[in-house]
């Protein structure tokens, strides 16, 4: 007969694993000192991620579904596509502003390598509301004819210089102009005709 397993026991574990990996890396943490971290035993780690490496999948799972899970509540389907555009590309940014571990872990697996391929396409699934309104915004011929996955990687690498200048420089007056300022050089680099800034 199985052991049921604890909800709050296995977020525990995630927490542990999500702040050793952003302070110690990936690479140099281990399974025994998340353990340590979350207050149990090794072995009952082993019982909820048989491996470090399905803890690091996980992990990458869970943020991306906590992180769609917030976007999804901002957008409705009376937006235009520059609208919806600015309001991932501004839930974005505050999310992970209000999630800077889960921000540098990403940081650190994405391009890592680490990553199983059925893991990177899972995550994709839960941001589906990027290639929606990239698709929706080629049909209707307000972007530029760019493939859609140099239109996303473009949108990604735009918010983390945006999250760079404001952790470099964390002047909370200057966050809401940054974010506006970056997302302006993001239309305006994809946008078929350029238009009015949005103004909050």
């Amino acid at each position: 007969m199985s052991r049921k397993l604890n909800a709050e026991k296995r977020a525990s574990l995630l927490s542990a694993a999500l702040k050793l990996f952003v302070a110690q890396g990936v690479p140099q943490t281990s399974t025994a000192a998340i353990a340590q971290e979350a207050g149990v035993a090794a072995g009952t780690l082993f019982l909820y991620f048989p491996t470090k490496q399905s803890l690091i999948h996980e992990l990458v799972l869970k943020i991306g579904r906590e992180q769609s899970a917030y976007i999804n509540t901002l957008l409705t389907p009376t937006l235009s596509v520059r609208e919806t555009f600015f309001t991932i590309w501004t839930g974005s940014v505050r999310w992970f502003l209000e999630n800077m571990d889960a921000y540098h872990y990403i940081r650190q697996v994405r391009d890592s390598g680490w990553l199983d391929p059925a893991v990177v396409q899972e995550s994709e699934k839960f941001f589906g509301y990027y290639y929606e309104v990239i698709q929706r915004g080629l049909a209707e011929g307000c972007l530029k004819a760019y493939p859609v996955e140099v239109i996303g990687a473009i949108l990604y690498q735009d918010i983390v210089a945006v999250l760079n200048l404001i952790s470099a420089q964390p002047d909370p007056t200057q966050q809401a102009a940054y974010i506006q300022w970056g997302f302006d050089i993001f239309w305006d680099g994809i946008s078929a005709a350029a238009g009015q800034a949005i103004h909050e």
